[in-house]
């Protein structure tokens, strides 16, 4: 099977404690410690040394990977089940995995290829494209997946359109620069039936357009002594619609796809952790703090109690930025147990974020 080429990834890690606590590993540690990590994402099932031996070419004998395994327990890399005698990786396991054993990530080709169907995308509607975003996410990484909106009130307008669909109404759509469109049926002012919609267009463009939606203000379009009387009293109603968006907006919107993938993971087995899990999605506060924590332009892993949602101790995130014209616009990433597959899901996330990008620049003409 072809490949996609490698995508040299790299990951953050929240919190510089983590880093502190991250104990340095002669080499044969970090083999046996990776082949843990490998054999308990893989199985599900806690790894013995006998395990490792018979798969894994270490060049040592069961005995003595006990022994290690033993000392990696010591130093808090892995940890021992009470049924069992098999060892499974701890959080700073994972995150030494991932920050120091991990192999670049590479999505397969035809994989690669489902993340570049968003570029044949052709709708405008940002949240279309993030419902279709997750659901590629979420397929490519067989993780629940979720994304976040672009902000109205971080955004700068683009166009200003305005048609008539009635002697007494007009229809206008605002578009911003981050994909975001908002749009209104106006009653048209007695006296105002002569508005010419294309002469609003032009002007309320040329007049809106480039302006950051935070210094919207009426005022832009009043002191203007050529504006058209009529055109004054609609731009004063759009600008009211859009800040008035832009107000309501106090938590960020989410979209979320790939559910049933943690219905799948036998951690969430037990009703009531699955239903704890889950419960996130509709947590909007707890998700703008996730989101929150994914930081810079790289791939960020946040694993087990490095989240900062209480309720996320047993899972990990995976997430990136993406961006409009260089600009920050939202966050894309996956979800499931701390026992994740962290090589496919960071290039799935990868994948997708930069082909939400381009598409995004395309459509905004960037």
């Amino acid at each position: 099977m072809k490949s996609d080429a490698a995508f040299n990834l790299s990951t953050t890690v929240r919190g510089s404690a983590v880093m502190q606590r991250l104990h340095p590993l002669d080499q044969r540690k970090q083999q046996i410690l990776k082949a843990v990590v490998d054999e308990y994402v893989s199985t599900a099932e806690p790894v013995g040394s006998h395990l490792i031996a018979g798969r894994h070419q270490l060049g040592v004998r069961s005995a003595t990977i006990r022994n290690e395994m033993a000392e990696l327990s010591e130093m808090g890399y892995l940890r021992q089940p009470h049924t069992s005698a098999g060892r499974i990786p701890s959080d700073l396991g994972y995150r030494f995995y991932v920050d120091r054993l991990m192999e670049s990530a590479v999505l397969p080709y035809d994989e690669a290829q489902r993340a570049r169907r968003l570029l044949a995308l052709r709708t405008a509607e940002i949240e279309l494209l993030l419902e279709h975003t997750c659901r590629i996410l979420a397929d490519l990484a067989r993780y629940t997946s979720l994304a976040s909106q672009p902000k109205v009130k971080e955004a700068q307008v683009k166009h200003v359109s305005v048609v008539r669909v009635g002697r007494r109404k007009v229809l206008a759509v605002v578009v911003l620069d981050n994909g975001r469109v908002i749009h209104e049926i106006f009653d048209v002012a007695e006296g105002l039936e002569s508005l010419d919609p294309v002469r609003a267009t032009n002007y309320l463009t040329a007049k809106l357009g480039g302006c950051d939606v935070s210094s919207l203000s009426a005022e832009r379009i009043e002191c203007d002594p050529e504006a058209p009387a009529n055109v004054v009293a609609l731009a004063k109603q759009i600008i009211q619609l859009v800040l008035h968006q832009a107000e309501a907006e106090e938590e960020v919107d989410i979209h979320f796809s790939g559910t049933s993938y943690m219905m799948q993971q036998p951690e969430f087995k037990n009703p009531e952790r699955l239903e704890a899990v889950l419960s996130i999605l509709d947590q909007r506060r707890s998700l703008y703090k996730l989101f929150s924590s994914v930081m810079g332009p790289e791939v960020t892993v946040l694993i087990g109690r490095e989240n900062p949602v209480e309720e996320m101790a047993e899972c990990s995130f995976v997430g990136a930025k993406y961006r409009i014209g260089g600009r920050i616009a939202g966050t894309v990433g996956v979800m499931g147990p701390t026992r994740m597959d962290y090589r496919r899901a960071v290039s799935a996330v990868e994948s997708v974020a930069r082909n939400l990008e381009m598409l995004l620049d395309g459509l905004s003409g960037l």
